[in-house]
């Protein structure tokens, strides 16, 4: 018979067949209990126990779990699980207690059993690595969606079921957690699942009692030697989803050797799919091998059998390209449709990746959770090459962590941007300033051929930095904002305070917008010939004043001036309105307006247009279109030829002002007419 299970923070199974405490004692060879008794769920946190509840009370940095066991008590649970130290604490507790010498090592096994092992009617997908395991699983989720599989996804972001969002804490949860999540996801009808697995959850046995279908594997860099002594033993973690000897040893395997680490863990694993990064297709197929080459939009992947795929990507970099070629493989793996999973990919969306903040500003502002040295350089290399201006980018690193990493970051960041400015990133329990001096020692530390950052900057308050980057950048620049990417909290002295990157950013981002309107003039619909050049007289007077145009060119944060020109009144002649237009656009030119719009298709227009052309030879700064639909869509995005903050614009003519204005107020651009 089953049992109804109350609710907690952490998602369970709405009803779960009792299992006997003697088949647990009997599993990790402990004493029988004095008395018999069932349970229904495990948990480690006595204040999250329900009824029936195996307490796992184990020994911890700063008390003993049994020491809250009357609580867990209190709330129905009806066994324990603990070391002697443990049972003597509880000596007198009218439950079942099951000792073990080390109950954390069979935690895993005792939790499959109570949840009645609900990975082996899935098809789990554990990723491992440094960089790259959230964006993956998002891509392998979206693409096993589009494939026409039911999908659960447990990683750093959040725990999703078919895309329904649940709070995720840790990357991979606590051994008890994990089952309860695996078996719900069963129970709503999940068929497959992607989880994220960290060398701590390896290490501290969180994925013991899980039969992984196909274990992935993304690159090693540095990262929680806190935690690890060596790099050699952070790769013995990760190899435990390898190894054929190790208890959780994937059934299949799909390994990234792009570096020496991938090449060790591939030597490791039996007969494992392999993905590889080139700058052009292989000459002929391997066995096992696929290969990631990219292309415009995304990338060209190359499967074993030599079939072709394309693969449209949301995200930029040739890093996201090699986490796209893996998806698909790891997809493969679990036998899902290629193609359909391919097609999948290009809705994939990482919150915190690379995730641009838009405030109607007239440069590139992005968030992103890279914060490792190797992350860092990686994503600075992929702003590089998509934008022509400047970066700076906001950085710091976190407190209570692998100390050695923070002058690195600091040098990957000085090696690739502009402009660096370190603050605090999570300083926990340490002292912030202690945090920065390192990162600052690390970026200034480099030799003059090696560093590109030319201004280097301690700014301790997060958003007083951000604030700081936001105030520095101007046209066509990008700046990065990177350690906390999808984080809503900021951990200092044991407090996490509310703190969102995305929401600081954009909402600096904005206070500069609106302190930089779009200043409008418009001569009317019914504007002639005259108001027309009355217009451009004006535009450039208020132009000068408010240091708009191209006699500010090259100031920092200088603006623009636009003349937008449709059919002007005239007296029927058409013969001198041709030459009238295009009059007027060679004086808009000679006297320095920065860029010329013609809409409509009359003579007239044209004669507009090719005037403004002949004039400057300009070529994209002149451009003639067919309507105002037409200017609307080429105002919606923030490129070259779109107004930005500060600009000065002034329409005339017969055409439709308002799909314009509509395209600018959707980029949240503040509008001034005057």
């Amino acid at each position: 018979m089953g049992t109804d299970s109350p609710s907690s923070d952490a998602l369970r199974p709405v009803r779960v067949v009792p299992t006997p405490v003697a088949v647990l004692a009997e599993l990790i060879g402990a004493s029988d209990p004095e008395s018999g008794g069932e349970v229904t769920g495990v948990t480690l946190r006595a204040q999250r126990a329900a009824a029936g509840d195996l307490f796992a009370a184990l020994p911890g940095q700063r008390a003993h779990g049994a020491e809250f066991a009357a609580e867990a008590l209190d709330r129905g649970a009806s066994a324990i699980l603990t070391d002697p130290v443990g049972a003597d604490l509880v000596r007198g507790l009218a439950v079942p207690v099951l000792v073990h010498p080390d109950p954390r090592s069979v935690l895993g096994a005792v939790s499959a059993r109570v949840y009645h092992h609900p990975s082996r009617d899935l098809t789990v997908i554990g990723i491992t690595g440094t960089s790259g395991k959230t964006t993956t699983a998002f891509m392998v989720e979206s693409a096993l969606l589009a494939a026409g599989r039911s999908v659960g996804l447990i990683g750093t972001v959040a725990t999703r079921i078919n895309r329904e969002t649940a709070p995720s804490s840790l990357t991979t949860p606590e051994a008890p957690d994990l089952q309860a999540l695996l078996a719900t996801m069963l129970e709503r009808g999940v068929d497959t699942v992607v989880m994220e697995v960290s060398s701590h959850a390896l290490s501290l046995g969180r994925v013991a009692g899980t039969s992984f279908a196909v274990g992935g594997f993304t690159n090693l860099s540095q990262d929680h030697l806190d935690f690890h002594p060596t790099m050699d033993d952070y790769f013995a973690a990760k190899a435990a989803l390898f190894d054929p000897a190790s208890p959780v040893a994937a059934s299949s395997a799909v390994i990234c050797v792009d570096d020496e680490w991938g090449r060790r863990m591939a030597a490791i694993a039996v007969d494992p799919a392999t993905v590889e990064t080139a700058d052009a297709p292989p000459r002929e197929s391997a066995p096992g091998r696929w290969t990631a080459v990219a292309a415009p939009g995304g990338a060209a992947v190359v499967d074993p059998d030599d079939g072709q795929h394309h693969l449209d990507l949301l995200l930029p970099g040739r890093y996201n390209v090699t986490n796209a070629a893996l998806a698909v493989a790891l997809c493969a793996a679990a036998g899902a449709d290629v193609a359909r999973a391919c097609a999948g990919i290009a809705d994939a969306v990482v919150p915190g990746r690379l995730e641009p903040v838009r405030a109607g500003q007239d440069f590139l502002a992005v968030v992103d959770y890279a914060h490792k040295p190797a992350a860092v350089e990686a994503v600075l290399a992929t702003l590089a090459a998509e934008a022509p201006g400047r970066i700076g980018v906001v950085l710091g690193a976190g407190g209570d962590r692998d100390t050695g990493k923070r002058p690195q970051m600091g040098a990957a960041a000085a090696r690739a941007a502009d402009l660096v400015i370190v603050t605090d990133d999570n300083p926990r329990s340490e002292d912030p300033a202690a945090i920065r001096a390192a990162v600052v020692a690390g970026a200034r530390g480099l030799a003059d051929d090696d560093r590109r950052a030319t201004d280097i900057r301690e700014v301790g308050g997060r958003a007083a930095a951000i604030a700081a980057a936001v105030a520095w950048a101007r046209s066509g620049d990008v700046v990065l904002v990177a350690g906390k990417g999808h984080e809503t909290g900021q951990e200092v002295n044991g407090v996490k305070h509310d703190f969102d990157d995305r929401v600081v950013l954009r909402e600096a981002l904005a206070q500069r917008v609106a302190g930089r309107p779009i200043v409008v003039l418009d001569a009317g619909t019914d504007a002639s010939v005259a108001d027309g050049s009355a217009l451009v007289r004006r535009l450039v007077t208020v132009a000068a004043d408010s240091g708009a145009g191209s006699a500010h060119r090259g100031d920092p944060g200088s603006s623009r001036t636009w003349l937008v020109l449709g059919e002007l009144t005239d007296d029927g002649d058409i013969a001198r309105s041709v030459v009238d237009h295009d009059r007027l656009t060679r004086t808009a030119v000679r006297l320095a307006v920065d860029k010329v719009v013609c809409v409509g298709g009359s003579r007239p227009v044209r004669a507009a247009h090719q005037g403004a052309v002949m004039e400057g030879s300009w070529g994209e700064e002149a451009k003639l279109v067919a309507d105002a639909a037409e200017l609307a869509a080429l105002w919606e995005g923030s490129g070259d030829f779109s107004p930005a903050p500060g600009d000065v614009v002034a329409f005339a003519g017969a055409w439709d002002r308002q799909p314009v204005l509509d395209a600018l107020a959707e980029r949240d651009l503040v509008i001034r007419p005057i």
